[in-house]
């Protein structure tokens, strides 16, 4: 306190640099200097009350002590508040036991009682918010969980369909089993969803209850309330729980012995971080490796050729074009996608030049590029307006090294154009076509994945893609059951909107790992998707528990390393962050 005694050189709560107290907000509990109480303070807080320093000792006079009766010796009446031992004390108590404590008067020990309810909401406020973003979590542990039991079960339809009729036994048989696990392990993450739920609303009614407290200016209520709530504070937070997961079906020969079986495949899908570099560009939106120590990385505005120091990047090179894509062949040269063009341009690694490529596409614009360790081009382009729905020719191209269409993907097998816009391209060491087509103009799209005779093998829509005429009847009693839970617990609990990450699903970059999976991030959030060669999920990761913030574009180099670009928030004046990290 600012009053009394001596004084301990305090700052305006408001400004942090005027010494000079002359006032305290009672309300906010906020010391004041002349200056912040009538040109700020005022303007936001117009009915709080605030008093002189000098009058601050007579605002105790507002709260009635003078009526506390001493626990221990009922005839007596408190006169002093004992730090050491954190309670009201009357004359016979400081005679007998406290005699030597450090004693104060009743008015600093209630400020003493109020901070320790406050310290205490503060704690409060914190775990709730711990307990929603677990809560969030397990709302994600649910979808993926989901995803994954109709996945597999397809998979399981499709392997029953290639067996005789002798086998169907078997293969109903692990679907009930599957079912029953899919139930429990549904079952477990929404008791635990509840269970959070109530914890959260009892600490919030717990919550209330102190705040009622620290409004009450009620002494007898906060020294014998009060003050063996805060001595009887325990820990609430639950321990996290491990789940099972939803086992995956492995197919077995076609036979009546080996038909196939039910296994837990454990992937962990996380990310280290090892290192991370401040760029001085805003995104990174994509980015290219010609060697261990050098990246090409770009805006969309600016290319920049950066070399890595230690922890630190150096510009060596920069380049004003508007692209939007890149990639690098095996001698180092740098492809280039400029906006609006038919001609893949080129950056030369020995004079840095830009020029025209021997890559082209006649009467078409390019608006995505990979380049294969074998040295053939892969190429997304399109014909006329970018616009949705497609209108025009919208096709892959795949070029060998000199040049020369070998083949141009464009119809399915239906004759429907296969693709939307084509966003990103990778391939992998099997042939596969991994492309990311834009299907709506807010960025929602799908992973299309073309094997090298042009058969869609699979496509990937997040976690959320469910198809209900593949469901089988216990799928859809299932699902139904799931709705009527949400419809349940969206009506008990308003936060189920703001506790949950978003649904939405809008791919961006595609990228192949040295181990011949796919990487998949959504610009949406901060998940990376995990696939194998195949287009089948094998798992996914929240780069945010790990401090990478909006992940877009990759990268990696002849040894293996593997960079993250990423972009910043809107309105943002932050520089994009690039990291190196390790796949675990």
């Amino acid at each position: 306190m600012a009053c009394g005694g001596e004084q301990i050189p305090v700052s305006c709560g408001l400004c942090e640099e005027e010494t000079k107290i002359k006032w305290k907000c009672v309300d906010c509990d906020m010391l004041l200097c002349d200056k912040c109480k009538e040109k700020i303070h005022v303007k936001f807080t117009k009915d709080h009350k605030v008093i002189s320093i000098q009058e601050l000792r007579f605002h105790y006079e507002e709260i009635d002590f003078s009526n506390l009766s001493c626990r221990n010796h009922t005839t007596q009446s408190c006169v002093m508040f004992c730090k050491i031992c954190d309670c009201l004390v009357c004359p016979l108590c400081i005679t007998e036991t406290h005699n030597g404590h450090g004693l104060v008067p009743i008015g600093e020990g209630y400020d003493t009682s109020i901070g320790k309810f406050k310290t205490k909401q503060k704690k409060i406020s914190t775990e709730i918010e711990e307990l929603k973003k677990r809560k969030a979590k397990l709302k994600y542990i649910d979808k993926a969980e989901q995803f994954k039991y109709k996945h597999t079960t397809k998979k399981m339809e499709f392997q029953r369909s290639e067996l005789k009729k002798d086998v169907d036994k078997h293969i109903d048989k692990l679907k009930s089993e599957i079912s029953k696990r899919w139930r429990c392990l549904h079952q477990s993450l929404k008791k635990e969803e509840s269970e959070l739920t109530l914890l959260i609303r009892s600490m919030k009614s717990e919550n209330s209850k102190v705040d009622e407290i620290i409004q009450s200016e009620n002494a007898e209520s906060v020294f014998w309330d009060g003050l063996e709530s805060v001595h009887d504070i325990e820990e609430t937070v639950m321990s996290c729980t491990v789940f099972d997961t939803v086992p995956t079906f492995l197919s077995g020969q076609i036979t009546a012995i080996n038909i196939g079986s039910l296994e837990n495949i454990h992937s962990k899908g996380e990310i280290k971080s090892i290192k991370h570099f401040d760029t001085e560009i805003s995104d990174v939106a994509s980015m290219a490796s010609c060697s261990e120590d050098v990246l090409w990385i770009t805006n969309q505005a600016v290319v920049q050729k950066v070399r890595i120091e230690e922890s630190s990047l150096k510009i060596i090179d920069q380049k004003d074009i508007e692209i939007l894509g890149m990639a690098c062949t095996q001698s180092k040269d740098l492809l280039l996608i400029a906006k609006e063009s038919s001609i893949v341009k080129q950056i030369s690694n020995q004079t840095g030049e830009i020029t025209d490529s021997k890559y082209e596409v006649e009467d078409l614009e390019i608006s995505a590029i990979h380049v294969n360790p074998d040295g053939k081009v892969t190429v997304g382009a399109y014909s006329g307006e970018i616009s949705i729905p497609a209108v025009g020719r919208r096709v892959v191209i795949v070029m060998d090294r000199s040049g020369k269409h070998e083949t141009t993907y464009q119809y399915d097998r239906q004759g429907k154009l296969l693709f939307t816009f084509i966003l990103n391209i990778t391939r992998t060491n099997n042939g596969n076509i991994f492309v990311v087509d834009t299907l709506l103009k807010d960025g929602r799209g799908r992973l299309v994945i073309l094997s090298e005779d042009g058969e869609v093998l699979n496509t990937f829509s997040g976690l959320l893609e469910t198809d209900s005429r593949e469901m089988s009847d216990s799928d859809l009693e299932s699902k139904s059951d799931s709705e009527s839970e949400s419809e349940s617990e969206s009506t008990s609990d308003s936060e189920s909107e703001s506790d949950s990450t978003s649904d939405s699903f809008k791919p961006a970059n595609v990228f192949t790992t040295p181990s011949d999976n796919i990487i998949l991030s959504n610009f949406d959030n901060g998940i990376l998707f995990f696939l194998n060669n195949a287009g089948n999920l094998i798992s996914w990761c929240d780069t945010n528990r790990v401090g990478i913030i909006h992940p877009y574009s990759f990268c990696t180099t002849g040894s293996g390393q593997i960079y993250i670009g990423c972009f910043t928030s809107g309105g943002s004046n932050d520089n994009a962050k690039i990291y190196a990290v390790d796949l675990l």
